[in-house]
């Protein structure tokens, strides 16, 4: 099995980009800042690893090409949202992000918030659009996944405790507790969403959890160094953040060199659990590998940091 840096045929990547701006909320008499405001977020959607993943993973599963780049679409805005909160003064202060002024900086705080609950209120509606004529058993995995990922046992939990992260005793353990929730907690959701669609066996479900864990603290560790090694020109986004403000770093808290071999250790995991999912569930999962391979090399110089973080 090839592992290949992940780089998706230029159609599909222009087809996910053209879903992003089509189905941006907007209406006859919107606030002109705050459409710009989308149309910003829409416009540098990053490097589209989760949306990618959802997309391929829904067509894989059975579902129709319009669907899927819609559940893809819904992935992507409650990631970038989740982006522009985390970006705002009350708590990272970014002024950058994906190379461009952070929303907050060029909109205002006010309108930030309000790009992003629009954000969000339009990917819930999204995954209803995709999912409304599968199975009334698909639809209910679906809403408890997102209620899981999102709530306060993922996203939004996961970000209370790193902004509370000085008030732990800092070790390397909370922060991988917070990276399970903050940053596992997406790549959860783009794994279970489309994976719903296959009616996953009870081992495969396991399989799926425990590569989630795993692909969370990899994409962690490689944005930590980045954020300890990076430049801001470099990375896309503001770095040196994590040590200003005290928030959970597992290069600050091991060490650049302990990091990178925990990184090693968890990429083997992972690949140990696509192997199970592969002998348990035939080819229908081998499209995972190819996600995979976006993980395959640890960031040991800082421009190669960068090229791992969202």
């Amino acid at each position: 099995m090839s592992h290949a840096r992940l780089s998706p045929p230029a159609a599909s990547d222009r087809a996910l980009r053209a879903a992003l701006l089509r189905e941006l909320p907007a209406a006859a008499r919107s606030e002109p800042r705050l459409l710009a405001a989308l149309r910003q977020n829409a416009a540098h959607p990053g490097k589209l690893i989760r949306g990618r993943l959802v997309a391929t993973a829904a067509r894989t599963h059975g579902l129709a090409r319009p669907r899927a780049l819609e559940l893809a679409a819904a992935l992507e805005y409650f990631h970038t949202a989740s982006l522009v909160l985390d970006d705002l003064p009350c708590m990272d202060d970014a002024v950058q992000r994906r190379g461009q002024p952070c929303v907050h900086r060029v909109y205002g705080e006010a309108t930030a918030l309000l790009a992003a609950l629009a954000l969000i209120n339009r990917a819930y509606a999204l995954v209803a659009r995709a999912l409304a004529r599968q199975p009334a058993a698909v639809r209910r995995r679906a809403a408890a996944a997102l209620d899981r990922c999102l709530g306060l046992e993922g996203l939004v939990g996961g970000q209370a405790w790193d902004l509370a992260f000085a008030h732990t005793d800092r070790s390397a353990a909370v922060v991988s507790r917070i990276a399970a929730r903050k940053t596992g907690a997406l790549l959860t959701l783009a794994l279970e969403l489309p994976a719903a669609l296959a009616r996953p066996t009870r081992a495969e479900r396991r399989a799926l959890a425990a590569l989630a864990v795993y692909w969370g603290q990899l994409y962690q560790i490689a944005d930590d160094l980045g954020d300890v090694l990076a430049s801001s020109a470099a990375a896309g986004k503001t770095t040196g953040r994590d040590r200003l403000l005290l928030r959970p770093n597992l290069a600050l808290a091991l060490g650049a060199d302990r990091a990178r071999a925990r990184w090693i250790r968890l990429e083997r995991q992972a690949r140990r659990a696509l192997q199970s999912l592969r002998a348990g569930g035939g080819r229908r999962w081998d499209y995972l590998w190819t996600v995979h391979a976006a993980f395959v090399r640890p960031p040991d110089r800082p421009e190669e940091a960068q090229h791992h973080a969202a």
